[in-house]
């Protein structure tokens, strides 16, 4: 009976011991294990391939989608829904180092109250009882009531988003052309109060020019003509922009706001007194018109109007039964955003002095 060799014992003198086969099936163990892990590889390179194609970026080290690298497809996602946009926050312009810069205020001091004035004046008015004047008047003809003109009539704006200027504030704020200045915002006024039945006159001489000396009694002169040929006008408005800057020099954007929050230009009206000897007996009706605009047109929360201004000089207000100056917006505000105060200002005027059936 043959023995086997004992596990582990040494072979027998000249016999002859094979490890190929020993090696052959560690060979082969191995390179099946090899194959397993190429496969491991394809597989999951192919899988990233794939959802890299479908607009999926999750797989790190392949970069961006380049929508120029592939052909369309009927059934591609749009990329605004393969990929969700990015939130950033608006980037700030970068202002110039001698640049002005142009900063929103809310001028209408409404929380002082119904009842503040400001007073420059030695009188005091009772604000309440002018609050409650009726200054409606009765049925007109067809005639003019109203007569629109402008003391400064080449006042104008900042074009609807200006944050600062570079050049001289003068030469952005003033304009011959009609179609820019004080004159374009006359002019909606006028046609808003004639929508409404109230018949006006917009008056578009340049009383500014040659120069803004002499401008008052220029206007005064056209008022007077008016009146002689239209003895019926009973109200004189002598439309303005105003200009206002803060302690350090910026300029002031007047930041008005209607009940349903649409943005203005703000209203002022400056009422004159005969405080610098001029004989002006109506003013105190002059202020109860003011007043009751300025009631008007901030209505329930609204910010459209500023505080009326009572001054001791007469602004020609000494030449028509009634008589305001009022500003709209100021050198920071836009074109548009003054027109649209003149509408709301015409809105408010008509109630006010409507004529009675």
């Amino acid at each position: 009976m043959e023995q086997k060799p004992m596990q582990g014992a040494l072979p027998s003198g000249g016999q002859k011991v094979s490890l190929e086969g020993t090696f052959r099936g560690k060979y082969r163990v191995f390179a099946v294990f090899l194959i397993c892990c190429a496969l491991l590889v394809a597989a999951f390179a192919f899988s990233a391939v794939w959802m890299h194609r479908g607009g999926e970026d999750w797989f790190f080290g392949f970069g961006g989608h380049d929508a120029s690298e592939s052909e369309p497809s009927d059934t591609a996602m749009p990329e605004s829904e393969s990929k969700p946009p990015i939130s950033q926050e608006p980037a700030l312009p970068e202002i110039p180092k001698d640049a002005v810069s142009v900063t929103d205020k809310d001028l209408s001091a409404v929380s002082l109250g119904r009842f503040y004035l400001h007073n420059e004046t030695i009188y005091h008015p009772d604000v309440e009882r002018l609050l409650e004047e009726d200054l409606s008047r009765p049925a007109a003809t067809d005639r003019p009531t109203v007569l629109i003109l402008h003391t400064h009539t080449s006042e104008s704006y900042l074009p609807q988003g200006t944050a600062y200027i570079t050049e001289p504030h003068g030469d952005l704020i003033y304009s011959r052309d009609e179609k820019e200045n004080i004159l374009a915002v006359g002019e909606t006024l006028c046609r808003a109060l004639n929508e409404k039945g109230i018949t006006a006159l917009h008056c578009t001489v340049m009383h500014d020019e040659p120069s803004m000396s002499g401008s008052y009694t220029r206007a005064a002169e056209t008022i007077k003509r008016y009146l002689e040929q239209y003895p019926e006008i009973e109200y004189v408005v002598d439309l303005h922009r105003d200009a206002v800057t803060t302690a350090d020099g910026k300029i002031v954007r007047s930041a008005g706001k209607t009940v349903s929050g649409e943005e203005v230009a703000q209203i002022m009206a400056i009422v004159g007194s005969d405080g610098n000897g001029t004989q002006l007996d109506q003013w105190e009706e002059n202020l109860a018109l003011a007043l009751q605009l300025r009631e008007k047109l901030n209505g329930e929360g609204g910010s459209v109007c500023r505080p009326v201004s009572l001054r001791n000089e007469s602004f020609n207000q000494e030449s028509a039964r009634h008589s305001l100056l009022l500003e709209i917006g100021t050198s920071g505000n836009s074109l548009e955003e003054a027109k649209r105060a003149a509408i709301l200002l015409a809105d408010a005027l008509a109630e006010l002095i409507q004529p009675l059936s």
